[in-house]
């Protein structure tokens, strides 16, 4: 190193740099220290937040929300009883426990609420002793009939006729006659009904009960317009019943039976309306435990409404056998009917509506707001149910049954609901190509006696047992109510504790023979 050489002190502090930024961090390194930092705290963050008390916490606060601000159904619009409107009342029930009991006890509420001059009570079904104890809770005029006093004459009620010839009373046709019975004081009656409201053996109250008569699709005036509007009705506080007899505004029967009920198919109006929290969600048919109607349907003609009006008949003549192969056009009034046709079945409550919506419009009834607008509506506000206990929990399900809206979608993909139904999108008079089972020729059938069902049986059984031939039948009114089985009654005399029908699920050769 050379003697006369000299250096320049290193600094002792920035004071001494000729530059303030030389010994600055780069930009990029500046970039990455910050990021590395925000990671740091996001990562201590997770740690505290993922720490299970406020896992807990959290959870707890959004129910709360959703408890509080996002409860479905629980704030139903005012409405009022129309003093100038009567209603018939229609049962068949027959636990005596129940007319004596919380059914009776909330039919004596609703007819305090309506007005005793404005109220006609009929009931068919019940022990004779609870019906005389209910007609005394009573004040209104009644109409109380036991089926152990008058009994259905099964010879007039329709019969279908089986593949094997034999010919046998549907389950159905029962039940619809039953149904009937409880109308029978409408072909006498002076009174001219506003409503005909049928109730189950259900759990209800009085309150809910005229909510469905008068706070269903009210309008503008404070007049509800329907021709018919159901209550919904629950086997548990979240799982709807009466999947049988419902079918949405384009005919597709429910989804897995928790909210909202219906399944997303086709343009899903229904479940739209459940999920928008309307009082009159579009359906073409439904029961849901307690039904109104508009009572021009179902009582004779006191107004010029005369679309084939049919004229009073005296109940106490015995009515001849009908043709279950003829199902003629609706007329007024309509009564409760079965589907005809061997191993194809539809409810009763559904075929009625099916019905209604064939007449032509009544002369005040406003126009359709669109072609979902059937007139069929049901009342998500108004439930009932089939014990006592599920009723009391059934408003606090209703403040947590929006979370089930989403895991119902993707139940109903996987599960493929609603099932399929080949006949939904049939109209009535249509030619439809189908295939028809005949059986060979001396088989006899053994109906309701085997203990295995048709899917254990294989194809050479039923091979030998008949064979499936092309034919042309015609559409039929309520096609999208039915689906594939045959439930049929239990003639003559019954075993004690025996029940009288038979599921014959077992009578059904498969399709694909």
């Amino acid at each position: 190193m050379p003697p006369n050489a000299q250096y320049d002190l290193l600094p002792r502090s920035s004071l001494d740099l000729d530059s303030a930024d030389e010994f600055k961090d780069k930009p990029r390194h500046r970039y990455r220290r910050d990021v590395f930092a925000l990671a740091r705290k996001a990562r201590r963050a997770c740690r505290i937040a993922c720490r299970p008390v406020y896992i807990l916490l959290g959870v707890a606060i959004f129910l709360l929300w959703q408890v509080t601000f996002n409860a479905a159904y629980t704030n139903p619009a005012p409405f009022s009883i129309p003093p100038d409107e009567s209603v018939f009342v229609a049962a068949n029930i027959i636990d005596g426990d129940l007319i004596t009991g919380p059914w009776g006890k909330s039919l004596v509420d609703f007819v305090q609420l309506v007005g005793k001059d404005r109220v006609f009570v009929s009931i068919y079904g019940g022990p004779a002793d609870s019906l005389e104890e209910l007609d005394r809770m009573l004040e209104c005029e009644t109409a109380l009939v036991s089926e152990k006093y008058q009994p259905l004459d099964m010879d007039t009620i329709p019969r279908t006729k089986l593949p094997t010839g034999e010919s046998m009373i549907k389950r159905i046709a029962y039940l619809a006659e039953v149904r009937n019975k409880a109308l029978e004081p409408l072909k006498y009656l002076p009174t001219k009904f506003s409503k005909v409201l049928f109730i189950n053996d259900v759990f209800f109250s009085a309150e809910d009960a005229a909510r469905l008569l008068w706070g269903t699709n009210v309008d503008e005036n404070g007049k509800s317009k329907y021709k018919a509007a159901c209550a919904t009705d629950f086997v548990t506080s979240w799982k709807f019943y009466d999947t049988f007899a419902t079918r949405d505004a384009e005919g597709y029967s429910i989804g897995v039976p928790i909210y909202p009920w219906f399944a997303n198919k086709g343009d899903a109006i229904s479940r739209k309306d459940v999920l928008a929290g309307k009082d009159a969600v579009r359906v073409k048919s439904c029961w849901g435990g307690m039904t109104a109607f508009d009572a021009r349907y179902l009582q004779r003609d006191f107004s010029g409404f005369s679309i084939g009006a049919g004229k009073p008949s005296n109940s106490e003549n015995k009515a001849p056998a009908r043709d279950a192969g003829d199902v003629s056009k609706p007329t007024i009034p309509l009564r409760f009917r079965s589907e005809p046709e061997p191993f194809w079945d539809s409810s009763e409550c559904c075929l009625i509506h099916a019905d209604i919506m064939a007449l032509p419009r009544l002369p005040d009834y406003p126009k359709p707001s669109s072609e979902w607008d059937t007139g069929i509506f049901m009342n998500p506000y108004v439930r009932v149910s089939y014990d006592e206990k599920t009723q009391n929990r059934i408003n606090f399900t209703k403040r947590f049954e929006q979370l089930f809206a989403i895991p119902q979608a993707i139940i109903n993909h996987f599960a493929h609901m609603p099932v399929y139904n080949m006949r939904r999108a049939e109209i009535e008079g249509e030619d439809i190509q189908d295939r028809l089972w005949i059986s060979s020729q001396n088989t006899t059938s053994n109906l309701g006696r085997r203990e295995i069902v048709g899917a254990q049986l294989g194809n050479d059984y039923w091979e030998n047992k008949g064979h499936y031939v092309d034919f042309n039948r015609t559409a039929t009114r309520g096609a999208y109510c039915g689906v594939r089985q045959l439930l049929v009654m239990k003639e003559g005399k019954l075993e004690k504790g025996e029940g009288n029908w038979n599921n014959l699920l077992n009578e059904l050769p498969p399709l694909g023979l």
